[in-house]
């Protein structure tokens, strides 16, 4: 009889421990996010949204009770889904550590590329034909979706801008308005520079000579 219950018991143990790397006791969480937009841009909100589950154990509750971000730029939030701005653009190593009501943690990492963005004020200075300096300004919308509007503010006149372009891999940039001065149209080409907060680069006069820099233009960012 002795050696039944012993049998017994040993079996017992056997499923208990077999059981017990089967989720008998809790199991730490599984964590994953997403965010949005897939590529999102400088100084506009990226959202990200936590898709972290947790299945808890036979003696242990499930559910993740806390969220730990670090964005990779020296900030972080403990909300479940927050929104995010990045000032630069560039590749951030995101990470996000959960916690189950049990005190088990699990922690997942994803490498996040930032495209650098126009959006913002930019103030400083156009010469004209004769080297006089004109004070500029440029209220740039940098759209999530890469649209650029705004306007421009040049000697005191305020105008549209009528079209502009930004290309990320060569940091060109192109910006077409109706200055309200002269009654033309203008043109600024220019580069953003290495650190993403000054753009540098010569103008001209579509209406009267398309095609033919006049001058210099360069802003920086406030």
């Amino acid at each position: 009889m002795r050696r039944r219950r012993w049998a017994v018991f040993g079996l017992l143990l056997a499923v208990v421990g077999l059981l017990t790397g089967c989720a008998l006791f809790n199991q730490p969480p599984t964590a994953n996010f997403t965010w949005n937009p897939a590529d999102p841009l400088a100084r506009t909100d990226v959202q990200f949204t936590d898709l972290s589950t947790d299945t808890g154990g036979l003696f242990g509750g499930g559910g993740v009770v806390s969220w730990s971000w670090d964005f990779g730029d020296n900030d972080s939030s403990p909300s479940q889904n927050p929104k995010h701005e990045y000032e630069k653009g560039g590749t951030y190593q995101v990470k996000l550590t959960v916690t189950d009501g049990d005190g088990g943690t699990t922690t997942i990492q994803k490498t996040v590329t930032i495209t650098p963005s126009l959006d913002g004020h930019w103030s400083g200075t156009l010469w004209d034909a004769v080297r006089t300096p004109w004070d500029l300004e440029l209220q740039l919308n940098h759209s999530a979706t890469g649209g650029i509007t705004g306007t421009v503010v040049l000697n005191r006149f305020t105008s549209n801008i009528l079209s502009a372009s930004f290309d990320a891999a060569t940091r060109k940039v192109r910006i077409q308005f109706a200055y309200t001065g002269t009654g033309s149209i203008w043109l600024f080409v220019g580069t953003y520079d290495p650190f993403l907060d000054h753009i540098s680069g010569y103008w001209e006069n579509v209406t009267l000579a398309p095609g033919i820099p006049v001058e210099d233009w360069e802003v920086d960012l406030n």
